[in-house]
């Protein structure tokens, strides 16, 4: 009887610590992109929350693909306080992952600070994509339009949250839906 009150234990275990963590798109397979389809703007229209964009509204995401293949970025965030300035963050990155395609690093202040992300998923003609980086704490979801349907929101709020994002705690940008 003990071993199999330790298998269960085990299983149990096993089933909590899979619960407890999101699952996100399988790294090792993740939807091709690509590069020059990908560059242009990008229109934040939910985000998990981070510190750095604590007050940010109608944030875009700028990519500019350069000769030698990697890319400029250019990232605004449109302060939401009355009267305040918006931030602007620009960095200069590659592709790291030369099989997929979809995994980028971004160097930003001259390369001292390297972030990675993700593109975990996309539309077919790059009007949307699912941004995150390493650790699935970060999420974005992103359009090439600044405003979407609340269907449009819907689905890709339901595709996050397949993908075993914490959807409840999403940030919505203040551009109202189409």
């Amino acid at each position: 009887m003990p071993v199999i009150a330790a298998r269960l234990s085990a299983i149990a275990l096993s089933l909590f610590c899979l619960g407890a963590s999101p699952v996100i798109a399988d790294p090792a397979h993740p939807r091709p992109i690509d590069p020059q389809r990908y560059a242009g703007r990008w229109y934040e229209i939910a985000r998990l929350p981070n510190r750095i964009e604590s007050d940010c509204a109608n944030a875009t995401s700028d990519w500019f693909r350069q000769p030698d293949g990697g890319f400029n970025v250019v990232q605004t965030c449109h302060v939401a306080a009355p009267g305040a300035s918006d931030k602007t963050w620009r960095g200069s990155g590659r592709i790291i992952d030369g099989v997929s395609s979809s995994k980028f690093r971004i160097g930003f202040l001259g390369g001292l600070i390297q972030r990675d992300y993700w593109v975990l998923d996309r539309a077919d003609d790059y009007s949307w994509c699912l941004l995150s980086m390493p650790n699935p704490k970060y999420l974005w979801i992103m359009s090439r339009r600044p405003n979407l349907t609340p269907s449009e929101k819907a689905a890709l709020v339901a595709h996050a949250q397949a993908l075993g994002f914490d959807v409840s705690r999403l940030v919505f940008d203040n551009a109202p839906s189409a």
